[in-house]
């Protein structure tokens, strides 16, 4: 196992609690004095927290439900999101991160977490990891008032569990897990899900395999996981181990191919079928010009129905194209056929719709003997005409008629950043 362990200084920094930090900070306030949450009140009761202070939720309050589930307290602060801001805070801290290190040794994984491969610095510094991650934290303080925890580890993978299973309840915000470390405190870990890299799906199926701890996958046979799981598998019993070997300086999946391309969204109210069919089409433009700025097409189509809270439960079931695909006209007769197939007749509050099995689209196309290839080229050119207009003077430019009814949430979303406004 030694042949596969890289040695580096890695540190995995997350800003505490950011959009409600960034509140704080605007206001003057200290985050972890000050109840605060980030919720649009102009979307009703039902729209998302989506950040809670330091203070609240060390209080315990999750840092995600409904306004309506906020419990009433006392001089509670509500503030509206507002992306540009965050982007703005989170670009400064970037500039933070680039005066300790060079751009290529730095790797942005969200707007309030980062990985800085800080191993050639050491020496310069004259500092080891735990000090030089005290004076980034307290330098991110000083410039940006935003709180920040730091993982440390002998790889990424090492330096993320560490934040998550330790850095966040140390007293200091600084904690690190090394190779020597990992039977210790990553293979008592459970639920699985705790896991960075292991989801809910996944946990169920490894729970099948009466795999329950970190322990467990890690004892577990390597190949029967890679069998059952495909390459998948055999990175989980490596991860168990504490064995990450991405390098931040040689790229992080540079160059990767898109899993799948898509998007979905919580309605402000119920919809009925004839109303969904208008949000249906939005939402299959978006991911037609996606697929088509990735330079991709889809093997498979994806949709998800969530009825209104009333009645709960929902749909989600899969199609495959005949052929790859781009086109919205396809993606959409696809999505409506499996729409048609499994609705309920019931009011739907939630909508996905994702393309996935993707690949680089082709140099040469395959010809449908039941459609005119002039008219599918057409139909593309059509497309990539409609992109090139959005893209150059914004998504509102080029919109269906059918988005300016009641049912249309395209107009709102595109003035949105983020999901949110301004």
């Amino acid at each position: 196992m030694d042949e596969y362990r890289i040695h580096r200084e890695i540190l995995c920094v997350d800003l505490k609690s950011f959009y409600a930090s960034v509140e704080c900070a605007e206001r003057g306030l200290d985050p972890f004095k000050t109840p605060l949450i980030v919720a649009d009140k102009s979307r009703g009761q039902g729209s998302i927290v989506l950040a809670v202070s330091p203070f609240l939720k060390a209080k315990g309050m999750p840092s995600r439900c409904r306004l309506h589930e906020v419990p009433d307290i006392e001089g509670l602060i509500v503030a509206r999101p507002r992306m540009r801001t965050y982007l703005e805070v989170s670009r400064d801290i970037v500039g933070v991160y680039l005066s300790y290190v060079a751009p290529e040794d730095l790797h942005i994984y969200s707007i309030d977490e980062a990985f800085l491969d800080v191993t050639p610095y050491l020496n310069y510094y004259n500092k080891d990891a735990r000090a030089l991650a005290r004076e980034i934290l307290d330098a991110i303080l000083k410039e940006t008032s935003i709180p920040a925890a730091c993982g440390i580890g002998d790889n990424m993978l090492l330096s993320k569990l560490a934040l998550d299973l330790k850095s966040k309840k140390a007293p200091s915000g600084i904690a690190a897990i090394r190779y020597e470390d990992v039977e210790r405190d990553l293979w008592p870990v459970t639920p699985l899900s705790q896991m960075w890299g292991i989801g809910k799906r996944m946990e169920k199926r490894l729970n099948a395999l009466n795999i329950w701890t970190v322990g467990d996958l890690a004892r577990y046979d390597a190949g029967k996981l890679r069998k059952r799981f495909g390459i998948i598998g055999e990175e989980l019993y490596y991860h168990a181990h504490g064995i990450d070997q991405s390098i931040i300086s040689e790229g992080v999946n540079r160059g990767a191919t898109p899993k799948s391309v898509g998007l979905g969204q919580t309605l402000f109210r119920d919809y009925d079928a004839t109303e969904i069919h208008t949000v249906t089409l939005e939402m299959v433009d978006e991911v037609a010009e996606k697929l088509r700025f990735l330079r991709h097409e889809a093997k498979t189509l994806h949709l998800s129905i969530g009825y209104s809270k009333a009645y709960g439960g929902g749909f989600s079931r899969q199609i495959s194209f005949p052929c790859p695909t781009d086109s919205e006209e396809e993606i959409f007769e696809a999505t409506w056929r499996l729409f048609r197939r499994h609705h309920e007749n019931l009011p739907i509050r939630r909508i996905s719709v994702r393309a996935t099995n993707l690949i680089p689209k082709r140099a040469f196309e395959q010809i449908s003997l039941f459609e005119s290839h002039a008219k599918k080229r057409r139909r593309q050119k059509l497309g990539e005409a409609l992109d090139a207009l959005r893209r150059r003077y914004g998504k509102r430019s080029v919109m269906r008629l059918s988005s300016h009814l009641d049912a249309g949430t395209a107009k709102e979303r595109s003035g949105l950043i983020g999901g949110h406004r301004e």
